[in-house]
């Protein structure tokens, strides 16, 4: 008798199964996350770079970034442990009120409006204040549609980055 070997069940699309996503610890998923963000981080780099240049960069960039304070990644997945999305935090000192405060480097998802950064984003700030942070910070560009998102959830400016081309 012939033994056909069975083929795998395809797996329902992301889309699909986005509605039913779970929060979990994601350093399991760093090279998915930081494979992502570099892809969506593309669209905003404003200086003319080959790929080559871009990848450079964004890796020493995010090795910098990790270099210091304490980092925390929740990934958002679907019920077959795919990758919906993440945040990315960072528990260092506040430079003008020196107290504990957590940085969002990075918040994205692969489906918006479906409540996925909204449960990324409680849960970066739970683990902030479970670390003893005093507050929460990030840096949104001016354009960024998600500059009302974060509004709409108490935060508020602070501050204002001025940069000068050189």
């Amino acid at each position: 008798m012939l033994l056909r070997k069975k083929k795998p069940a395809e797996l329902p699309s992301l889309e699909e199964t986005a509605e039913d996503f779970t929060i979990t610890d994601g350093e399991k998923y760093v090279d998915e996350i930081f494979e992502s963000d570099m892809k969506i981080s593309r669209s905003f780099v404003h200086p003319h770079l080959d790929e080559e240049e871009y990848e450079e960069n964004y890796a020493r960039a995010i090795k910098e970034l990790l270099a210091t304070g304490e980092h925390k990644f929740f990934v958002a997945i679907d019920g077959y442990n795919r990758y919906l999305g993440h945040v990315w935090v960072c528990l260092r000192t506040d430079t003008v009120d020196f107290v504990p405060v957590a940085y969002i480097f990075d918040i994205e998802t692969l489906f918006p409006g479906r409540g996925i950064g909204s449960v990324l984003l409680e849960r970066a700030e739970g683990w902030a204040r479970e670390k003893g942070a005093r507050k929460v910070s990030l840096r949104v560009e001016l354009d960024n549609p998600a500059l009302e998102w974060y509004k709409r959830r108490s935060y508020h400016e602070r501050a204002i980055v001025l940069e000068k081309e050189l």
